[in-house]
């Protein structure tokens, strides 16, 4: 157990690390070299944490997805789909707060690289089966309409979320505006889906 952190807080360090240099020099202009030396590890190491330095960037969305993962069991105390969800996207907010500067240069990064952009999107796929995952629960305890293909609402969602992260990463609103920004859309979504069936 304390190896596995040991593991992870290495890993977050060189995460740190090289993105700040990809924030004072710029992405392109960063090498593997670079960010061994700022952190003070050898490049076989960065290599067992990081395939290649695009990795560190799609990082970002992978411990997101994770923290989701992990929160999985607590989300199914929640009582109604609404909440449980409402939960969920908070956690995720909130952990982009944590290092809003960082998040932001991670994000803005990912757009100029249609191949970073490319494996993000298998990342956004993962999150909407996880969210599809809730929603077919829903379904199930008649918390949502079954007529509702729960795959378009998890897409639906999926698509709100991240349009919040993409329009707070070129801008210079702070991260509780993008949740609370997101959070009065999602009320848009939850009453149209309201108007079309009886549900919490």
């Amino acid at each position: 157990m304390l190896r596995q952190q040991r593991k992870q807080e290495l890993k977050e360090r060189i995460f740190m690390h090289a993105v700040q240099l990809f924030r004072e020099k710029g992405f392109a202009n960063v090498t593997i070299d670079e960010i061994t030396q700022s952190c003070g590890v050898a490049k076989g190491t960065f290599y067992n944490y990081f395939p290649r330095k695009e990795a560190i960037l799609l990082d970002l969305g992978q411990m997101q997805l994770e923290v989701t993962e992990e929160n999985l069991e607590r989300y199914a105390l929640i009582n109604g789909i609404k909440e449980k969800l409402l939960t969920l996207f908070r956690d995720l907010f909130q952990k982009y707060a944590v290092n809003a500067g960082l998040a932001k240069l991670t994000i803005t990064e990912m757009l100029r690289s249609p191949l970073l952009m490319q494996e993000e999107f298998n990342v956004i796929n993962k999150f909407e089966k996880l969210l599809n995952g809730l929603l077919n629960e829903a379904q199930q305890q008649n918390q949502l309409p079954s007529y509702l293909a729960s795959a378009d609402v998890a897409a639906v969602l999926a698509g709100l979320y991240f349009h919040a992260l993409l329009a707070w990463a070129v801008s210079v609103e702070e991260a509780w505006q993008m949740q609370t920004g997101f959070e009065r859309r999602f009320e848009v979504i939850w009453e149209g889906l309201k108007m079309r069936g009886e549900f919490a």
